[in-house]
């Protein structure tokens, strides 16, 4: 069954404001290699954000994007996509729905703080040029599997 975004993340965001775990499957292609379509994200209450976190936020345009964290200021963060080129999001602090807990792909699973997880989030570049190139080379690579 597909339901509106709209209606999930409103649910989702009421099941972690009780406390509550959720898992969800992902869709798109912002957070690639790291998060694919298909993906089964566990979305927990975020206690304390750090760089490296991969976030749910809800934008004032009512969108919700699940993207990295890479700067956090005084005020706000700023969000980038794996697979981005080039768009970052500059967003407070109050609209953080949930942080990523782990992800689940093909019986495997990634848990936050986990040495998979963080050299992941080490080598992927963060340079606009690396970033275009890796994400040529890894597409291709896909497409021949």
């Amino acid at each position: 069954m597909i339901v509106p975004n709209d209606i999930l993340f409103s649910n989702v965001r009421e099941y972690i404001k009780a406390g509550k775990e959720v898992m969800v499957t992902a869709k798109g292609n912002s957070m690639l290699p790291f998060i694919r379509t298909g993906d089964v994200v566990t979305l927990c209450k975020a206690h304390r954000l750090r760089t490296g976190m991969v976030v749910l936020v809800e934008p004032s345009d009512g969108v919700y994007i699940l993207h990295r964290i890479v700067k956090l200021n005084e005020q706000d963060m700023v969000l980038y996509g794996d697979g981005n080129l080039g768009t970052k999001e500059v967003v407070p602090y109050t609209s953080v729905v949930a942080v990523v807990k782990s992800v689940h792909r093909g019986g495997k699973q990634i848990f936050y703080g986990s040495w998979n997880w963080k050299l992941r989030n080490f080598f992927w570049p963060k340079n606009k040029f690396l970033r275009k190139y890796s994400l040529k080379i890894y597409r291709k690579t896909q497409k021949k599997s």
